[in-house]
């Protein structure tokens, strides 16, 4: 999910970053040692992280980075010090349009309603033709972006309003001063403008209308190669952990043990945490690997979300082309290998 604060320049060490890559995923892989970046989204496989889960079924030494944006994970992924990554639809896309040797491997989150159109109750928004000749927040080049501008030139009113380019937190402090009339954004800052206007519409129904996003986990294809049984593994864990928030949904309420691993891994409020947990899908392990998500090749949802998401990059002029197909970023050998452990 979230947006790219700055698109990734240029890959310009060439062939002999790409070399060096390499050599460090091997070196590490021999001394079972990886390094996995995180970003800020509640999520219950943070509590697994912080709890010790991914070692203990691995049986290697995981060093935790937390970034603040998807473009920073992408750097560091392209440097060779980030083995495994957390990278939203956006970002992904990116990457995998300037050929980036990284594959998608498990869908952390469908977005689902934890982002939202919101319009202030103070700017009497009743319907998508009340949007014309007002403000709206949204940080540009993010998944929000991609689902805004899709309804915008839906509802048919793209050049009949003002975008202004907002990180979520500057543009709840925006919607406070009554500086827009309206924020397409997610996490703790949806739940800061709540109270004070109204969804006109949501990202779930944005995808029922053809237009998802998710926040996926990513892999260095040299690190995955190198590495099947720990991606078996630790896929194995982020299911289990994803099951167990779904279905016994008391374990992981304000006050549960669950929730102060979270919050220990991120920090914030355990309101906040719990109501953004709940707005997200977490799809199952068979449904990863379906045609609805990973599977099918270039058919497959998350390969055709990288396409039309890449597409939106290109217009907005943030890459320079867009592949025939994605089904390269994509490594659905993994879930499929936990799928099979799984049934044993």
């Amino acid at each position: 999910m979230k947006y790219l604060a700055k698109m990734v320049g240029s890959f310009a060490c060439g062939v002999f970053l790409l070399a060096c890559v390499g050599a460090f995923s091997a070196a590490r892989a021999a001394e079972k040692v990886v390094n996995v970046a995180y970003q800020t989204t509640y999520s219950p496989w943070i509590a697994a992280m912080v709890n010790g889960a991914f070692e203990a079924a691995t049986g290697y030494q995981i060093h935790w980075k937390k970034f603040d944006s998807g473009a920073a994970v992408m750097s560091a992924m392209a440097s060779g010090s980030i083995d495994i990554g957390v990278l939203g639809s956006s970002p992904l896309a990116a990457a995998a349009s300037r050929g980036m040797d990284i594959q998608l491997f498990w869908i952390l989150e469908d977005i689902a309603n934890a982002e939202a159109l919101m319009v202030r109750n103070a700017a009497n928004i009743r319907s998508p033709k009340d949007l014309v000749g007002k403000t709206i927040a949204v940080p540009v080049a993010s998944t929000s972006h991609y689902q805004l501008m899709y309804m915008l030139d839906k509802w048919g009113i793209t050049q009949q309003v003002k975008l202004v380019n907002m990180t979520p937190t500057q543009a709840a402090a925006a919607w406070e001063r009554g500086d827009v009339d309206a924020a397409f954004i997610w996490g703790p800052a949806l739940g800061r403008i709540r109270p004070t206007g109204k969804p006109l519409i949501t990202a779930g129904q944005i995808c029922a209308l053809g237009r998802c996003t998710f926040e996926g986990m990513t892999v260095t294809k040299a690190f995955g190669t190198g590495n099947p049984e720990f991606m078996a593994k630790f896929i194995e864990v982020l299911n289990a952990t994803n099951r167990d928030f779904v279905e016994h949904p008391d374990a992981w309420g304000v006050g549960s043990k669950n929730m102060a691993a979270v919050l220990r891994g991120l920090g914030g409020k355990a309101d906040d945490a719990a109501e953004e947990m709940a707005l997200y899908k977490y799809p199952t392990l068979a449904e990863q690997v379906s045609c609805q998500w990973l599977g099918c090749g270039e058919k497959g949802g998350a390969a055709q979300t990288l396409k039309s998401t890449a597409e939106f990059l290109l217009q907005q002029r943030k890459i320079d082309g867009v592949k025939a197909d994605y089904r390269g970023a994509i490594a659905v050998r993994y879930p499929d290998a936990a799928l099979t452990l799984k049934q044993k």
